[in-house]
């Protein structure tokens, strides 16, 4: 099956960096635009669309992270149905679509949608930037949304479908659903078609051939390691913020960054590697590591695991994938 929608990629050297008093001037100046926008910032069955990229059927060896502490990795042959996938994260502006929509519907449940913007409290530090600005304000609109969880994620899932399946304007005529990807298609989608790599670009590497990094992650020199006496986990916490060669860090963001940053992969996706981690439709399980995390847990076969369906994080958020049926 062809793709459905081709789309002009851009390339961004990049990302932006947003902090401190920073934040309130950058806030000022996108504010007037971003008013003058408000009558666009509905639901578009069109841009949607457009934002799907085919992922092709096949095969590949699926790789146990779990057996790990075993001391070997589990093998199996794993096979896939083609399908679409969002390239980006859904954004601080998509999900207030959503509660816009459930406020004038469900004032009930639009309350128990609303993300939980204290996840951004922790015991290192307390980023009331964050926890005042970060979904409300039009300067992240175009970032990941955060401090929801997969239960709020599963039922964006179910509203998106009825939401696009009502639209007139949609392209589409035949049955259309949209779900969080299993771990088998997410696994699938961020090899890009080409071999096996460790992570969702060709190589070994994480930086490209100018000495850009090509996610956003914790890099090793930044940070100091600390183990939680209660817990036995070990938990990374910044010592300075520059990198290796002595020099200020050149990937400039300090948390999150936009969620169409960055090169995508062969297939047109966004950040399947750092900035934040996704949920998976499998619930405890998250996948391509976030902004706090070191390059191990960064690459494909990685794992992060969260308590349950109910719990939230600064550091995951979710992409949305598209199966059409005939």
């Amino acid at each position: 099956m062809p793709p459905l929608i081709t789309l002009k990629l851009i390339s961004m050297d990049k990302k932006t960096f947003i902090s401190g008093s920073a934040l309130l001037m950058l806030g000022a100046i996108l504010f007037i635009s971003a008013t003058k926008d408000d009558k666009k910032n509905g639901f578009d069955a069109r841009a949607l669309e457009k934002s799907m990229k085919y992922i092709p059927m096949g095969s590949y060896m699926f790789e146990d992270s779990s057996w790990e502490s075993q001391g070997k990795i589990k093998g199996q042959m794993i096979s896939l149905s083609a399908f679409y996938m969002c390239n980006h994260t859904v954004t601080n502006k998509e999900y207030g679509i959503f509660l816009t929509d459930l406020k004038d519907s469900n004032k009930q449940l639009y309350s128990k949608m609303l993300p939980d913007t204290l996840v951004w409290i922790t015991k290192k530090v307390f980023m009331e930037d964050m926890i005042k600005y970060y979904f409300s304000h039009p300067s992240f609109r175009d970032y990941p949304v955060v401090g929801v969880s997969h239960e709020q994620a599963e039922y964006y899932c179910k509203w998106l479908t009825a939401k696009y399946m009502k639209d007139p304007k949609r392209n589409i005529n035949a049955k259309v659903v949209f779900k969080l990807p299993n771990l088998y298609q997410w696994e699938w989608a961020v090899h890009g078609g080409h071999a096996p790599d460790p992570f969702p670009w060709p190589g070994q590497y994480v930086r490209n051939y100018k000495g850009m990094y090509l996610a956003n992650f914790i890099h090793m020199s930044e940070c100091g390691f600390k183990r939680e006496n209660d817990t036995g986990k070990v938990e990374f916490a910044y010592s300075n913020w520059q990198d290796g060669s002595g020099t200020n860090l050149n990937d400039a963001a300090d948390i999150t960054a936009p969620a169409i940053s960055y090169w995508p992969n062969d297939y047109g996706l966004y950040n399947m590697a750092g900035n934040v981690a996704e949920y998976v439709s499998e619930v405890g399980i998250t996948k391509g590591g976030d902004w706090n995390d070191p390059g191990y847990y960064i690459q494909i076969w990685a794992q992060n695991h969260y308590k349950n369906a109910q719990s939230a994080s600064d550091k995951v958020g979710f992409r949305v994938c598209m199966k059409v049926e005939n």
